[in-house]
């Protein structure tokens, strides 16, 4: 028996930790397309994009403690297929076959479908790399739009005030933090 975890995110790794915590000795392998180490995501949107702060990601689990695991975690390793049949997972040029397969590939931003979207000057915020684009743009740049008053979204255009730039932000719901927040709290916030 062994486990193959797609994704090197929280859930991924907490998935991992949880079996090793659970007493499941059975190999473990995370495949993860990032080539860092599996690293904390929020920070990005707030931490890293602090005015003269050089942040790090943070890492989600030191390298050590995946060797002490006995956990293979496969960086820069893109997942190109998955064969349910014969229960194997093709990665990078290998082959992993599963007895367990635990799909943890987090979201993904959603890309604007509207007229311009393809301009120069949109970008996403999800990566590691993403962050370090945005960062560097945000320093030229006196206008900003977020799309999007989600948590990411609303840390952003804080980031961009406190660079100086005019912020924008466009919601399609009624209120910022929609999903996350009672309508008492988003309110609290919208007036900030």
């Amino acid at each position: 028996m062994n486990t193959v975890i797609i994704g090197g995110g929280h859930g991924g790794v907490q998935v991992a930790e949880t079996l090793r915590a659970s007493g499941y000795h059975h190999p473990i392998t995370i495949l993860d397309s990032c080539p860092e180490l599996p690293y904390q995501r929020p920070p990005l949107s707030k931490d890293y994009m602090k005015v003269d702060f050089d942040a790090a990601p943070l890492p989600i689990r030191e390298e050590s403690f995946y060797r002490e695991n006995n956990i293979t975690l496969r960086r820069g390793t893109t997942v190109t297929s998955i064969d349910r049949d014969s229960r194997t997972v093709h990665a990078g040029g290998n082959t992993f076959a599963y007895e367990h397969l635990v799909l943890a590939t987090g979201a993904r931003p959603r890309p604007l479908s509207c007229e311009g979207a393809d301009a120069t000057g949109i970008h996403t915020l999800k990566t590691l790399e993403d962050a370090v684009t945005l960062k560097s743009r945000i320093a030229e740049v006196s206008r900003v739009v977020v799309v999007g008053a989600g948590f990411i979204g609303m840390e952003f255009a804080v980031a961009a005030l406190k660079h100086g730039c005019e912020v924008t932000v466009l919601e399609f719901a009624d209120r910022p933090m929609s999903r996350a927040l009672t309508p008492y709290t988003s309110q609290w916030f919208a007036e900030r």
